[in-house]
């Protein structure tokens, strides 16, 4: 986990295919931003704002694709996708070119390889 914020968990993806590729997880029982008190929405988009910040300044992206699908997971989080024109389609939405089975073995998340992305975020989320 990268840390606990007013309304969710920021962690880190499951993989990192694409460096800082980060999740917010909402605490309250939802599937849809509108099914949040008015107040807690407001908290919510403010914490992904802030998630999305600290990603950028850290992993200093060419730009920050932000997703919230709740296909699969019937629960509220949004995607934060750091994007970098040195990608070899840098314009295709993330879903169609990041790899999958073993092609993405290497990018998985490893405690070890991946404390030092986590402490600089949430270093940047204590600053802002």
């Amino acid at each position: 986990m990268i840390a606990e914020m007013e309304s969710g968990f920021a962690v880190l993806g499951p993989h990192q295919f694409f460096v800082g590729y980060s999740l917010l997880l909402c605490s309250e029982p939802a599937t849809e931003v509108d099914d949040l008190e008015p107040l807690f929405c407001r908290q919510f988009l403010h914490d992904l704002t802030r998630l999305s910040r600290a990603v950028r300044r850290v992993v200093r992206p060419h730009k920050v694709n932000l997703e919230s699908l709740g296909n699969v997971c019937h629960h509220l989080h949004w995607h934060v996708f750091p994007r970098f024109l040195e990608e070899e389609q840098a314009n295709s939405p993330v879903w169609n070119i990041m790899p999958e089975g073993a092609a993405m073995e290497p990018y998985l998340f490893r405690p070890e390889t991946h404390q030092a992305l986590i402490l600089a975020i949430r270093t940047e989320l204590s600053h802002g």
